[in-house]
């Protein structure tokens, strides 16, 4: 890498998700081995949506896409701003660590996610901004999450539904067949078990040749026209036995929860939304099947507790440590090394904490990837991106 050995974003003890209201603090850490000469070491946060596919229309085959942008900010850490006009400084040879935070706003974003034909996401860029030559770029991911707490009433109570039916085509009815299908719950995170309850009451002279219970994955995608097109996929299911004519079966399951994205329903480009199935299997017979709304949360089911009482000597702390302030005194904690050394502060102490100043934060379009989003236009040409995350 020439002058520069390396360039790479570290997070304060390697915490890399976050929820909105939280802080992000990082640094940005370099060393160089020899005198390099700078306009500036800049960092950017980006949040973004973005949606492709293409359909056969006709003969033809037409592409739609759609993009929202939630963040876009930017921070000077060490040298000029941009369009500052003066010498440009020159770093020495060594280790150079440059601490900054930034508070996510507390507003509804949606969550991460990557699918085939979209994704959500956010990512800091760290910029080395060389005077005629090209930038020196390095890219790390973050994953934020919406808060979904299970735990309010409407998701802690049972679900069912239920379904009672003819087996049989007009003359040839040969019978009844009751269907019963519940939940322990209506809301979930992946870790858990779905508890299922099932109740098959044949009185037809058909065979149930067996159950089957299916998370399903309902995804939406919105084009900037307003074409909309979406699929389902299963991420998880269970078999059960059939059921013999004239018998009853009753049934209780768990289905277990994997690691799927929480529900979204707030990002205009695409939405995701979960059914549980219940598909009854009739010989000679249209299958049953039975749906339930399913919750995917990211705050996991509490069982309630009684309180219990303290002892009479214990004392409570409400004392708080503070979060790093930004106010030109503050203390940062180094970010956990991924190289093993801690490296040292900046030279530049009164600019090594620096905090974010908003450049754009409107929902305008625009479709790119973090990987391949250029460096700023200054007539220097493209830049050289270097990835150490």
């Amino acid at each position: 890498m020439g002058k520069v050995d390396y360039f790479v974003v570290e997070f304060y003890a390697g915490k890399r998700t976050f929820y909105p209201g939280e802080a992000i603090n990082a640094a940005l850490c370099l060393k160089v081995n020899k005198k390099l000469k700078l306009q500036g070491l800049r960092i950017e946060f980006h949040g973004e949506a973005y949606v492709h596919w293409r359909e056969n229309v006709g003969e033809a085959n037409k592409s739609y896409s759609n993009s929202e942008t939630y963040l876009d900010t930017l921070a000077t850490l060490f040298g000029k701003d941009l369009g500052q006009s003066g010498d440009d400084p020159v770093l020495q040879p060594g280790e150079y660590s440059f601490p900054f935070q930034f508070l996510i706003p507390n507003i509804i974003m949606p969550a991460s996610v990557e699918l085939k034909h979209g994704h959500v996401r956010y990512w800091l860029k760290g910029i080395m901004d060389r005077p005629w030559r090209f930038d020196i770029i390095t890219i790390a991911a973050v994953t934020i999450l919406k808060y979904v707490d299970i735990n309010i009433p409407q998701l802690l109570r049972p679900c069912q539904k239920e379904e009672d039916r003819n087996v049989g085509f007009l003359c040839c009815v040969s019978g009844s067949l009751s269907t019963t299908f519940c939940t322990d719950r209506g809301g979930y995170c992946p870790g858990e078990s779905i508890r299922v309850s099932t109740v098959i009451d044949n009185k037809s002279k058909n065979e149930v040749v067996g159950l089957k219970i299916q998370l399903l994955r309902i995804i939406v995608l919105i084009a900037s026209c307003g074409t909309a097109t979406h699929w389902e996929d299963k991420v998880a299911s269970i078999s059960k036995e059939g059921v013999k004519p004239g018998d009853t079966l009753v049934s209780q399951l768990q289905l277990p929860v994997p690691s799927v994205p929480q529900t979204m329903q707030s990002c205009s480009c695409l939405k995701i939304s979960y059914l549980l199935r219940l598909k009854v299997r009739v010989k000679g017979a249209s299958d049953s099947k039975l749906y339930i709304p399913i919750i995917i949360g990211t705050l996991p089911y509490r069982p309630y507790f009684p309180a219990q009482y303290l002892p009479s000597d214990a004392v409570l702390s409400t004392n708080t440590p503070p979060l790093t302030r930004l106010n030109g005194t503050s203390v940062y904690l180094p970010a956990t090394s991924q190289k093993g050394d801690k490296a040292p502060n900046s030279p530049n102490a009164d600019k090594s904490t620096a905090s974010f100043k908003v450049v754009a934060k409107t929902a305008k379009n625009r479709a790119k990837e973090p990987s391949e989003e250029p460096a700023q236009k200054r007539a220097k040409g493209p830049s050289k991106v270097i990835y150490r995350t």
